[in-house]
Protein backbone atom coordinates (compact mmCIF):
# COMPACT_ATOMS: atom_id res chain seq x y z
CA UNK A 1 0.00 0.00 0.00
CA UNK A 2 1.17 3.13 -1.18
CA UNK A 3 2.59 5.59 2.00
CA UNK A 4 0.95 8.84 1.98
CA UNK A 5 3.39 11.55 1.59
CA UNK A 6 4.72 13.69 4.63
CA UNK A 7 3.85 16.64 2.35
CA UNK A 8 0.47 16.13 1.86
CA UNK A 9 0.03 15.13 5.61
CA UNK A 10 1.38 18.54 6.61
CA UNK A 11 -0.92 20.33 3.97
CA UNK A 12 -3.99 18.51 5.61
CA UNK A 13 -2.84 19.62 9.15
CA UNK A 14 -2.59 23.13 8.07
CA UNK A 15 -5.42 23.25 5.41
CA UNK A 16 -8.70 21.60 7.15
CA UNK A 17 -10.02 24.03 9.79
CA UNK A 18 -10.62 22.21 13.25
CA UNK A 19 -13.34 24.48 14.18
CA UNK A 20 -14.94 24.09 10.87
CA UNK A 21 -14.59 19.80 11.83
CA UNK A 22 -16.01 20.57 15.33
CA UNK A 23 -18.98 22.42 14.33
CA UNK A 24 -20.17 20.13 11.71
CA UNK A 25 -20.26 17.41 14.38
CA UNK A 26 -22.10 19.39 16.85
CA UNK A 27 -19.53 20.58 19.12
CA UNK A 28 -20.62 23.76 21.02
CA UNK A 29 -17.75 25.97 21.61
CA UNK A 30 -17.26 29.52 22.79
CA UNK A 31 -14.59 32.03 22.71
CA UNK A 32 -12.13 32.17 25.29
CA UNK A 33 -9.10 34.73 24.72
CA UNK A 34 -7.93 33.51 21.55
CA UNK A 35 -8.94 29.65 21.93
CA UNK A 36 -11.98 28.04 22.36
CA UNK A 37 -13.09 26.11 24.92
CA UNK A 38 -16.12 23.42 25.34
CA UNK A 39 -17.24 20.25 27.11
CA UNK A 40 -15.21 17.38 25.95
CA UNK A 41 -16.85 14.36 23.76
CA UNK A 42 -14.54 11.82 25.03
CA UNK A 43 -15.56 11.89 28.52
CA UNK A 44 -18.07 12.91 30.83
CA UNK A 45 -17.61 16.35 31.34
CA UNK A 46 -19.05 18.55 33.86
CA UNK A 47 -16.84 21.79 33.16
CA UNK A 48 -15.39 22.85 30.05
CA UNK A 49 -11.96 21.33 29.90
CA UNK A 50 -11.37 20.93 25.92
CA UNK A 51 -9.51 23.53 24.35
CA UNK A 52 -9.86 24.74 20.83
CA UNK A 53 -6.58 26.87 19.44
CA UNK A 54 -7.25 27.96 15.77
CA UNK A 55 -3.79 29.26 15.29
CA UNK A 56 -2.30 25.96 16.19
CA UNK A 57 -5.04 24.07 14.40
CA UNK A 58 -5.01 21.44 17.32
CA UNK A 59 -7.28 20.57 20.16
CA UNK A 60 -6.32 19.45 23.92
CA UNK A 61 -8.44 18.12 26.78
CA UNK A 62 -7.59 18.92 30.22
CA UNK A 63 -9.59 16.19 31.69
CA UNK A 64 -8.99 13.16 29.52
CA UNK A 65 -5.57 14.29 27.53
CA UNK A 66 -7.10 13.56 24.09
CA UNK A 67 -5.34 16.27 22.14
CA UNK A 68 -4.16 15.97 18.16
CA UNK A 69 -5.32 17.97 14.72
CA UNK A 70 -7.66 17.55 12.04
CA UNK A 71 -6.54 13.67 11.07
CA UNK A 72 -6.57 12.70 15.00
CA UNK A 73 -10.20 14.25 15.38
CA UNK A 74 -11.44 12.55 12.63
CA UNK A 75 -9.82 8.95 14.02
CA UNK A 76 -11.32 9.45 17.40
CA UNK A 77 -14.85 11.16 17.19
CA UNK A 78 -15.36 8.39 13.86
CA UNK A 79 -13.17 6.03 14.51
CA UNK A 80 -11.43 5.79 11.30
CA UNK A 81 -8.10 4.27 11.15
CA UNK A 82 -5.49 6.75 9.63
CA UNK A 83 -5.66 6.13 6.26
CA UNK A 84 -9.81 6.00 6.11
CA UNK A 85 -9.26 9.40 8.43
CA UNK A 86 -6.89 11.11 5.63
CA UNK A 87 -9.42 9.98 3.06
CA UNK A 88 -12.09 11.28 4.23
CA UNK A 89 -10.62 14.54 4.59
CA UNK A 90 -9.30 14.83 1.39
CA UNK A 91 -12.82 13.87 0.14
CA UNK A 92 -15.06 15.96 1.96
CA UNK A 93 -13.38 19.07 2.39
CA UNK A 94 -12.41 19.73 -1.08
CA UNK A 95 -8.99 18.51 -1.89
CA UNK A 96 -8.52 17.48 -4.89
CA UNK A 97 -5.79 17.07 -7.58
CA UNK A 98 -4.85 19.89 -9.54
CA UNK A 99 -4.16 18.13 -12.46
CA UNK A 100 -7.72 16.51 -12.82
CA UNK A 101 -9.11 20.45 -11.40
CA UNK A 102 -11.92 21.76 -13.21
CA UNK A 103 -10.13 25.65 -14.92
CA UNK A 104 -10.93 27.00 -11.54
CA UNK A 105 -8.19 29.32 -9.93
CA UNK A 106 -6.55 27.28 -7.05
CA UNK A 107 -6.36 29.19 -3.54
CA UNK A 108 -2.56 27.88 -3.02
CA UNK A 109 -0.10 25.58 -5.18
CA UNK A 110 1.52 22.56 -4.73
CA UNK A 111 -0.03 18.98 -5.85
CA UNK A 112 -3.70 19.45 -3.78
CA UNK A 113 -5.40 22.94 -3.31
CA UNK A 114 -8.12 23.85 -1.05
CA UNK A 115 -11.70 24.20 -3.26
CA UNK A 116 -12.48 27.71 -3.73
CA UNK A 117 -15.33 28.90 -1.80
CA UNK A 118 -18.79 28.60 -3.63
CA UNK A 119 -20.60 31.49 -2.75
CA UNK A 120 -20.05 35.55 -2.60
CA UNK A 121 -21.09 37.13 0.87
CA UNK A 122 -23.65 39.54 -1.63
CA UNK A 123 -25.28 37.36 -3.51
CA UNK A 124 -29.09 37.67 -3.99
CA UNK A 125 -31.46 34.74 -3.10
CA UNK A 126 -31.07 33.43 -6.99
CA UNK A 127 -27.22 34.00 -7.11
CA UNK A 128 -27.20 32.29 -4.12
CA UNK A 129 -28.67 29.84 -5.31
CA UNK A 130 -27.36 29.45 -8.98
CA UNK A 131 -23.72 29.50 -7.19
CA UNK A 132 -24.79 26.27 -4.70
CA UNK A 133 -25.98 24.66 -7.79
CA UNK A 134 -22.58 25.01 -9.82
CA UNK A 135 -20.89 23.39 -6.67
CA UNK A 136 -23.02 20.24 -6.40
CA UNK A 137 -22.96 20.21 -10.07
CA UNK A 138 -18.60 20.02 -9.78
CA UNK A 139 -19.43 17.94 -6.69
CA UNK A 140 -20.88 15.51 -8.64
CA UNK A 141 -18.38 15.21 -11.34
CA UNK A 142 -15.75 14.17 -9.01
CA UNK A 143 -17.97 11.90 -7.15
CA UNK A 144 -17.80 8.17 -7.92
CA UNK A 145 -20.95 7.26 -5.81
CA UNK A 146 -23.25 9.93 -7.32
CA UNK A 147 -21.98 8.78 -10.96
CA UNK A 148 -22.41 5.47 -10.07
CA UNK A 149 -25.76 5.85 -9.68
CA UNK A 150 -26.25 7.71 -12.68
CA UNK A 151 -24.45 4.73 -14.51
CA UNK A 152 -26.88 2.53 -13.04
CA UNK A 153 -29.93 4.53 -14.70
CA UNK A 154 -28.46 4.79 -17.85
CA UNK A 155 -27.63 8.90 -17.50
CA UNK A 156 -24.26 9.20 -17.42
CA UNK A 157 -23.42 10.96 -19.93
CA UNK A 158 -21.03 14.24 -20.18
CA UNK A 159 -23.19 16.04 -22.35
CA UNK A 160 -26.58 15.10 -19.87
CA UNK A 161 -24.98 16.23 -16.96
CA UNK A 162 -23.82 19.45 -18.35
CA UNK A 163 -27.16 20.03 -20.25
CA UNK A 164 -29.38 20.10 -16.93
CA UNK A 165 -26.77 21.15 -14.81
CA UNK A 166 -26.92 17.98 -12.59
CA UNK A 167 -25.36 18.18 -9.94
CA UNK A 168 -24.35 16.16 -5.95
CA UNK A 169 -24.88 16.82 -2.35
CA UNK A 170 -22.51 15.40 -0.07
CA UNK A 171 -22.57 17.69 2.66
CA UNK A 172 -19.47 19.38 1.73
CA UNK A 173 -20.60 22.58 1.33
CA UNK A 174 -21.05 23.27 5.02
CA UNK A 175 -16.80 23.44 4.79
CA UNK A 176 -16.79 25.55 1.98
CA UNK A 177 -18.65 28.26 3.52
CA UNK A 178 -17.19 30.85 6.39
CA UNK A 179 -17.62 29.89 10.26
CA UNK A 180 -20.55 30.87 11.75
CA UNK A 181 -19.35 32.58 14.41
CA UNK A 182 -18.36 35.09 12.15
CA UNK A 183 -20.29 37.83 10.53
CA UNK A 184 -19.82 36.89 6.91
CA UNK A 185 -20.52 33.28 7.98
CA UNK A 186 -23.40 34.00 9.77
CA UNK A 187 -24.84 36.23 7.01
CA UNK A 188 -24.61 33.62 4.03
CA UNK A 189 -26.17 30.43 6.15
CA UNK A 190 -28.90 32.44 7.28
CA UNK A 191 -29.36 33.08 3.44
CA UNK A 192 -29.22 30.09 2.51
CA UNK A 193 -31.47 28.85 5.56
CA UNK A 194 -33.87 31.18 4.27
CA UNK A 195 -33.87 29.65 0.65
CA UNK A 196 -33.98 26.05 1.57
CA UNK A 197 -30.89 24.53 0.73
CA UNK A 198 -29.60 24.74 4.73
CA UNK A 199 -31.90 23.17 7.53
CA UNK A 200 -32.53 25.47 11.05
CA UNK A 201 -30.12 22.96 11.96
CA UNK A 202 -27.47 24.21 9.47
CA UNK A 203 -27.14 20.52 8.18
CA UNK A 204 -27.84 20.25 3.85
CA UNK A 205 -31.73 20.01 3.20
CA UNK A 206 -30.48 18.24 -0.31
CA UNK A 207 -27.65 15.65 1.47
CA UNK A 208 -26.82 12.28 0.04
CA UNK A 209 -29.26 13.39 -3.12
CA UNK A 210 -28.99 13.29 -7.01
CA UNK A 211 -29.61 17.45 -7.69
CA UNK A 212 -31.78 18.42 -10.65
CA UNK A 213 -32.56 21.81 -10.77
CA UNK A 214 -35.37 23.65 -13.20
CA UNK A 215 -33.43 26.42 -14.97
CA UNK A 216 -35.18 28.91 -17.35
CA UNK A 217 -33.34 30.55 -20.63
CA UNK A 218 -32.95 33.54 -18.13
CA UNK A 219 -30.98 31.85 -15.82
CA UNK A 220 -33.87 32.03 -13.71
CA UNK A 221 -33.94 28.55 -11.22
CA UNK A 222 -37.40 27.67 -10.60
CA UNK A 223 -37.31 24.13 -8.86
CA UNK A 224 -34.97 22.05 -7.59
CA UNK A 225 -35.46 18.32 -6.87
CA UNK A 226 -33.17 16.02 -4.99
CA UNK A 227 -33.29 11.72 -4.99
CA UNK A 228 -31.34 10.11 -2.69
CA UNK A 229 -29.06 7.69 -4.26
CA UNK A 230 -28.44 5.24 -1.26
CA UNK A 231 -31.30 2.41 -0.55
CA UNK A 232 -30.22 1.96 2.74
CA UNK A 233 -31.86 4.69 4.26
CA UNK A 234 -33.63 4.36 7.54
CA UNK A 235 -37.12 3.81 7.76
CA UNK A 236 -38.76 6.87 7.11
CA UNK A 237 -36.45 9.09 5.16
CA UNK A 238 -37.49 10.44 2.38
CA UNK A 239 -35.73 9.49 -1.53
CA UNK A 240 -37.68 12.64 -2.93
CA UNK A 241 -36.81 16.54 -1.71
CA UNK A 242 -37.81 19.65 -2.97
CA UNK A 243 -36.81 23.39 -2.67
CA UNK A 244 -39.56 25.66 -2.58
CA UNK A 245 -39.37 27.92 -5.54
CA UNK A 246 -37.75 30.98 -5.53
CA UNK A 247 -40.10 34.25 -4.20
CA UNK A 248 -39.91 36.01 -7.86
CA UNK A 249 -41.32 32.79 -9.21
CA UNK A 250 -43.77 31.99 -6.56
CA UNK A 251 -43.66 29.33 -3.82
CA UNK A 252 -45.96 26.45 -5.05
CA UNK A 253 -43.82 23.02 -4.24
CA UNK A 254 -43.95 20.68 -7.03
CA UNK A 255 -44.97 17.14 -6.75
CA UNK A 256 -43.08 14.17 -7.15
CA UNK A 257 -43.14 12.83 -10.30
CA UNK A 258 -45.33 10.02 -11.12
CA UNK A 259 -44.02 6.41 -10.91
CA UNK A 260 -40.52 7.95 -9.64
CA UNK A 261 -38.21 5.64 -7.64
Amino acid sequence: MARIAEAELERLKADVSLLRLLEDDGIELRKQGKDYAGRCPFHEDDTPSFIVSPTKNLYHCFGCNAAGGPIDWMMARHKLSFRAAVARLKGDLGLVDVENMAPAAPLKTGKYVAAPLPLAANADDQAALRQVLDYYHDTLKQSPEALDYLTKRGLNHPELIARFHLGYANRTLGYRLPAKQWKEGAEVRGRLQRIGILRDSGHEHLNGSLIVPVIDPQGIVHEVYGRKILSNLRAGTAYHLYLARMPACGMRKASPPAGAK
